[in-house]
């Protein structure tokens, strides 16, 4: 048997010649020592992560202790960690640092359990399921289903969490408040972060709900409750409105139908 030659082939030797930094103009100079500094920042990036991931898994197994019959998610920790990375990015690298901390995050929590998600949008499906991996990252499990039962139906048995769309002539979310009062709603997709077209469900700790605009579901119209809350409307289907307010003082099972929080 012939030896396998690992030489690299003199025409790609030709093409990507090895130069003699004597022989380099100031400009290739230049580009070889930025490459050199990418490289080290590369190597700084890499050992923080792995050592991101490694206490993540920590807090994973922390998590495992009695907590009730919740996910892991903690909508409100995420909100405030974003925040801060947001408050300290230069303002033109706000969108980047989001969806790159989005990443870290989703595979953090993949080392305490890979996230199941289930995406139920019969119009426009892609842009549902695009808002969805955005949100939770590459390192989730997503997946389309065909009706909006089987995806809350997932959520409610504990296996992950759902997405839904709204406002397709489906009045499934009025059953948060009736057939599915251990889901919250904990965040919403929409364009260029106005009203959103698809909601998240899911068995969320109540104090975890992120800070912002409260869901809710209730009999009547969305013109708000009177004492100086502003209410925007969603969807209705026959009396019954899903809305979002800002009022602060709603709860999850009271007389408003409070149903969850979009941050």
């Amino acid at each position: 048997m012939s030896s396998i030659d690992t030489k690299t082939p003199s025409h790609i030797q030709q093409v990507w010649p090895e130069m003699n930094p004597a022989e380099m103009t100031p400009e290739q100079t230049a580009l070889a020592e930025l490459r050199r500094e990418i490289d080290l920042i590369d190597d700084q990036l890499l050992e923080l992560f792995e050592r991101r991931l490694a206490i993540a898994a920590t807090v994973g197994k922390a998590k495992d202790a009695p907590h009730g019959p919740h996910t892991k998610l903690r909508p409100d920790r995420e909100q405030t960690v974003l925040g801060r990375m947001l408050e300290q990015a230069e303002p033109q690298n706000a969108e980047a640092v989001a969806g790159l901390w989005r990443e870290i995050v989703g595979w953090g929590l993949a080392r305490q359990g890979q996230l199941q998600v289930q995406v139920w949008s019969p119009k426009d499906p892609t842009r549902a399921f695009d808002g969805a991996r955005q949100r939770f990252g590459m390192a989730a499990d997503i997946r389309m289903v065909r009706t909006a039962k089987e995806a809350l139906t997932f959520a409610a048995e504990g296996h992950g969490v759902a997405v839904l769309a709204i406002n397709i002539d489906d009045d499934w979310w009025v059953g948060l408040r009736r057939d599915w009062s251990s889901l919250s709603v904990f965040d919403g997709f929409g364009l260029g972060g106005g009203q959103p077209t698809a909601l998240a469900v899911g068995k969320i700790d109540p104090p975890a709900l992120p800070k912002g605009r409260r869901v809710v579901v209730s009999a009547g119209g969305d013109a708000g409750d009177g004492g100086g809350a502003r209410r925007w409307g969603l969807s209705t289907h026959h009396g019954w409105t899903l809305a979002l307010t800002d009022a602060d003082h709603l709860s999850p099972g009271d007389a408003e139908g409070c149903v969850g929080a979009i941050g």
